[in-house]
Formats: C-alpha cells, sequence, structure tokens
C-alpha cells in the first residue's frame, strides 16, 4: 500500500461541525464506518448525543457553538489533551437564509456571516496547530454550489459562501507547504432542513441525499499524498432548481 495514501481511516482522528443532522452527521457516520475516530461537533448538547446513538464506531460529543470563540478554543484544547494532534478537520456547520435582498435583515446578514464564515475562520485558526502536528492532515470545508454561483433571493448566504470559498483558496496555498491539503466541496441541493426554508415546494426526488455529499469527502480524503482534491462540485442529475 502507498505510504503516502490516507486509505487507513481507522487510524485517524477527525473533527466535525455541524455533525448533529443533514451532511455533517452524514459525514461522521461515514468516517465512523470507515474505523476514524469522529468528534462529533454542535451547539446542541442534546442533539449531538442524539446523533451519536445513530452513529456505531469510535466517537466523541462536544457541544460548542462554532461562531464562539471562547467554545472554539476549549474544544480544541480538549482535543488537544485528548489526541494530541488532528488529521481530518471536516467543517460543516452551517445556516441559510432565503429572502429578498430588501427583506434580509441586518441579523440575518449577521447570522449568515457569523456561521459560514466567521465560524470557518474561528476553527481553522484552532485546529491548524493540531493539524501541523499529523503525518497527513487533510480539511474539508462543505461549501455550496452558492460559492461560485447566484441565485435571488439569498444574498447573505451567498456573500457569506463567495467569502468562505476564497478563504478555503488562500488557505489553500498557505497550508501546502505544510503538507496539509484543503479540498472545498460545493453541493447543490440536498435532502436536509435548509429545504424547508425556501418559499416553494422542492421535490426531495429531484435532489442530492447527505450520503452523497459524505461519499465525495471520503473520496477525496481516500487519494494519495501526491493528489490533491481540491474543489467538488456536486450537482442533482435534474438540475438547479
Amino acid at each position: 500500500m502507498d505510504a503516502g495514501l490516507m486509505s487507513n481511516l481507522a487510524e485517524s482522528i477527525a473533527v466535525v461541525t455541524g455533525a448533529s443532522r443533514g451532511i455533517g452527521f452524514a459525514i461522521a457516520k461515514r468516517l465512523a464506518a470507515e474505523g476514524t475516530e469522529v468528534v462529533l461537533v454542535a451547539r446542541d448538547a442534546e442533539s449531538i448525543r442524539r446523533a451519536r446513538k445513530n452513529i456505531p464506531g469510535k466517537t466523541l460529543t462536544i457541544a460548542a457553538d462554532v461562531t464562539s470563540s471562547r467554545d472554539v478554543s476549549r474544544l480544541f484544547r480538549r482535543i488537544k489533551k485528548l489526541y494530541g494532534h488532528l488529521d481530518i478537520m471536516v467543517n460543516c456547520a452551517g445556516i441559510f437564509t432565503y429572502k429578498p435582498f430588501r427583506e434580509t435583515t441586518l441579523e440575518d446578514w449577521r447570522d449568515n456571516i457569523e456561521t459560514n464564515l466567521t465560524a470557518l475562520f474561528l476553527t481553522t485558526q484552532a485546529a491548524l496547530p493540531l493539524l501541523v502536528s499529523a503525518e497527513h492532515a487533510h480539511m474539508v470545508n462543505i461549501l455550496s454550489v452558492s460559492s461560485s454561483r447566484t441565485f435571488a433571493n439569498c444574498s447573505a448566504y451567498t456573500a457569506s459562501k463567495f467569502g468562505a470559498l476564497g478563504l478555503t483558496r488562500v488557505l489553500r496555498k498557505e497550508l501546502r507547504a505544510q503538507g496539509i491539503r484543503v479540498t472545498a466541496i460545493m453541493p447543490g441541493l440536498t435532502d436536509t432542513q435548509m429545504l424547508d426554508e425556501f418559499g416553494f415546494e422542492i421535490s426531495r426526488d429531484n435532489v442530492m441525499q447527505p450520503a452523497d455529499v459524505a461519499d465525495a469527502v471520503i473520496a477525496a480524503l481516500r487519494q494519495p499524498e501526491r493528489t490533491a482534491v481540491e474543489e467538488i462540485f456536486l450537482m442533482p442529475s435534474s438540475g438547479a432548481v
């Protein structure tokens, strides 16, 4: 087996934010099935505990608000104490606001920027010392097709996701020399609670499943060290709404 291949995920430690439901939950479950020891992170302690009951394997839950610098610092101090390093960091926490720009409030704007962009800044800075300590570290940021394509009624969300993709691209350039690979995964419509935010009915039969995104994460992680999957776009085969 290629020594540079992170195919033995069973020897890895992973953190997944937004892991209590949707795409984050699917990624955590898929990693755990591979034998990875997964730290599930979400804001609500009870929801993350419920999620853990449905994920067989080595898992740990830590309740933390990733928009809070205090919570994030506490989270990674605990991870350092428990493991000493981190192999995989999956940033998946996010929110979505669907309304016309004129109706978008400052609170809507701040919620999207804080959760979808500032949280990425906070978790990445806190995780970096632990990732540097790993032999083959990989950061995966779950973004959105809205990171590069615009849709009406998604101004706050789109601004935050454009920023998140820009930050991810800069991180890829800066961290390459330290042996840390950085992948952006940009799904289109996926069968999560986000669909409930739209002002019209969307057939869940015509969108992707969270497991589809999780499979893309595993595929990126499994690449040989000589290969970097930089960005993945995933779209429903039926096309965009």
